[in-house]
């Protein structure tokens, strides 16, 4: 016996005596919950990251480091969530949007996870700078400077990186009336995939691990733990993309080297099924993150219940970065106590 093919979820083989085919095992790749899954995240994450950037454009400064890494992660993350609907149609019908359609998605799909990766390890190292080398060159303007050239960056790197993977896409019959899109690369092209893993997953992992550690055991050493709020937001950031994509990768690299075969490794397959959800969740954690923080829950609170007063009022506009509020635009350095008693003099010149 030889296998030839697959029609849904049922796998079959075909027999040389008879030259008919049998039915070898039936699995599950629950499709309607996955495409359930897909649509909640798609409705979460198009609701989080336009709020996030929204706030973020509306009551904060786009000309702080920080800010500005958070609303190009929230594009990425937007750009992401648009492919999902895509995924759902597919996985609840068939696609039915041709081959242009699927190299866009795929494009966009890759684009989305290479982008966040690489400006996480910029944000990281961004955190690494400041807290850890504490550089008297990087002056406010400076570092808004490196860090819109980090984005620019992120998105040249990924549109690039997905070009491989986009150009190989095209929309294959998967039955006689049903098409799939899928990717055209063979065995031989693994190799294009696991140079990839490696230096946008790996290496960026390798990077942020080594930054914070070396970040963690700085705060440790000083009395002004509680200045760095924002390294604990990004630290939690990057965690929850880890965790998000670290098992799917995983996944991945184990079927391809098994030779996957649904009906053999059905453990396996039930868990890429899971890890796919997981890793796909990932676009809508990052705003749950952010609207952790106080005064956003409060911002969020002022949309909810329609008080245009509490959003006017000035109570959201201010730094909400509180390591960068020791940088100085034009001054090399200036000491903790100046920045606080001029943010002081600030506010109540405001309230005047």
């Amino acid at each position: 016996m030889e296998p030839v093919n697959s029609t849904g979820d049922y796998y079959y083989s075909y027999n040389d005596t008879d030259g008919v085919l049998i039915k070898m095992c039936e699995v599950d790749d629950y499709k309607n919950i996955t495409a359930a899954c897909y649509a909640t995240v798609f409705c979460l994450s198009i609701l989080g990251n336009g709020f996030l950037m929204c706030a973020l454009t509306c009551y904060e400064d786009l000309k702080r480091a920080t800010n500005l890494f958070m609303f190009c992660l929230a594009l990425f993350d937007l750009l992401f969530t648009l492919t999902l609907p895509f995924w759902c149609v597919e996985f609840l019908h068939h696609w039915v949007f041709g081959d242009v359609a699927c190299k866009i998605m795929t494009g966009a799909y890759f684009v989305g996870i290479y982008g966040s990766l690489i400006l996480l390890t910029a944000m990281t190292l961004d955190r690494f700078v400041v807290v850890v080398v504490r550089s008297f060159w990087l002056t406010r303007r400076r570092r808004l400077k490196c860090s819109k050239a980090a984005c620019v960056c992120a998105w040249i790197i990924s549109l690039t990186a997905c070009l491989r993977d986009s150009i190989a896409s095209k929309a294959e019959k998967d039955h006689i009336d049903t098409y799939a899109c899928k990717s055209t690369n063979t065995n031989d092209d693994n190799v294009g995939y696991y140079s990839q893993l490696i230096l946008l997953f790996l290496v960026p992992f390798a990077i942020i691990v080594f930054c914070y550690t070396k970040i963690i055991l700085t705060l440790m050493s000083t009395s002004t733990r509680q200045k760095y709020r924002t390294v604990i937001l990004v630290l939690c950031i990057v965690i929850a993309f880890f965790i998000c994509w670290g098992p799917y990768h995983i996944i991945i690299v184990l079927m391809s080297i098994y030779e996957f075969d649904p009906c053999e490794h059905y453990q396996l397959h039930v868990a890429f099924v899971v890890c796919r959800i997981l890793a796909f969740s990932h676009c809508c954690i990052n705003p749950a993150l952010y609207i952790l923080r106080g005064k956003y829950r409060k911002l969020l609170s002022s949309f909810l219940f329609c008080s245009p007063e509490l959003r006017q009022s000035g109570l959201y506009r201010g730094p909400t970065d509180p390591s960068d509020s020791r940088i100085h635009p034009y001054m090399h350095d200036v000491a903790p106590e100046n920045c606080e008693l001029r943010q002081t003099n600030i506010t109540e010149l405001n309230t005047m």
